[in-house]
């Protein structure tokens, strides 16, 4: 092998005496054989049709002297007076159902989920209650899907989030009905929440809102698991935390025993020292 064979086949990164470079080459035989691209014609025009603005930045804010002292929506064009009240001043083409400030008002009658209720299902509201800035809505039972569907739809509420669906067991704090399915629903577009509870007896069911929001799936099978509620129409409705074979009942009901219904075993039934009940008296030294 000749000595030009050797330094075709050196490699570019390796020195004559074997050590890396502290810089490294690139190899001249790729870099070679590439074919150089075409020159571009006129490199001032790509230059500005790349720079160049799509549109103009829309103006939140009117200069103009005919609408000194008002704001513009940049979305619909309306104005309204600069200073002017809390309501019309939260006012937007986003909000048809009126002023933000009915979303918090403490007349629960102005809340627009109640409005929207009022109007297209009233017989499904049974009960509107404001309390701590917070709206819960008492609806019947069999009308809860319905309910979700029409605040989800319907432009003046957009409750299009499903953030929680859980249930409470009120035993021994009202004589009926025993449980409340509590759905937590969140609106995009207004910032805001509405909560939902439908009440139910044991053995009684609600629709499942699985085909409205695919989230609700794993809620409803935890509230089934826990309570022992039904959800009809739901797809697979089986326990998610508990065992299949899991036969003590459901542990997040209020009459459930500590320890479960079954008889807790005894391993240890050769101890000779009796178990006494002992009272913390505080540490030794201490007033």
């Amino acid at each position: 092998m000749s000595d030009n064979d050797t330094d075709r086949n050196r490699q570019p990164n390796a020195s004559t005496d074997g050590n890396q470079p502290d810089t490294p080459q690139p190899n001249r035989k790729y870099i070679d054989d590439e074919t150089p691209s075409p020159a571009i014609a006129d490199p001032a025009e790509t230059i500005a049709a790349v720079t160049e603005p799509t549109a103009a930045p829309a103006e939140h804010l009117s200069t103009s002297t005919e609408s000194a002292g008002e704001i513009v929506d940049p979305d619909s064009g309306r104005t309204h007076p600069e200073g002017g009240d809390e309501s019309s001043a939260l006012t937007s083409a986003a909000d048809p159902s009126g002023a933000r400030a009915d979303w918090y008002d403490d007349d629960v009658e102005r809340h627009p989920a109640l409005r929207v209720l009022r109007d297209l299902m009233p017989d499904a509201v049974i009960a509107a209650v404001r309390f701590r800035n917070e709206t819960t809505l008492h609806v019947e039972p069999q009308a809860l899907r319905e309910v979700c569907i029409l605040l989800q739809r319907d432009p003046r509420t957009s409750l299009t989030f499903l953030s929680d669906l859980t249930a409470v067991d009120m035993l021994r704090l009202r004589e009926a009905p025993r449980f409340d399915v509590v759905v937590q629903l969140y609106s995009l577009r207004y910032r805001t929440r509405v909560r939902l509870k439908a009440g139910i007896e044991d053995g009684e069911s609600v629709p499942s809102l699985v085909p409205i929001w695919n989230g609700a799936n794993w809620l409803e099978r935890e509230v089934y698991d826990m309570f022992g509620l039904q959800f009809e129409g739901h797809p697979n409705l089986k326990r998610i935390l508990l065992a299949d074979d899991w036969s003590e009942g459901h542990p997040l009901r209020k009459d459930y025993p500590l320890r479960g219904w079954s008889e807790y075993p005894v391993y240890n039934t050769e101890r000779t020292v009796a178990r006494v009940r002992t009272r913390w008296t505080g540490r030794a030294g201490t007033a």
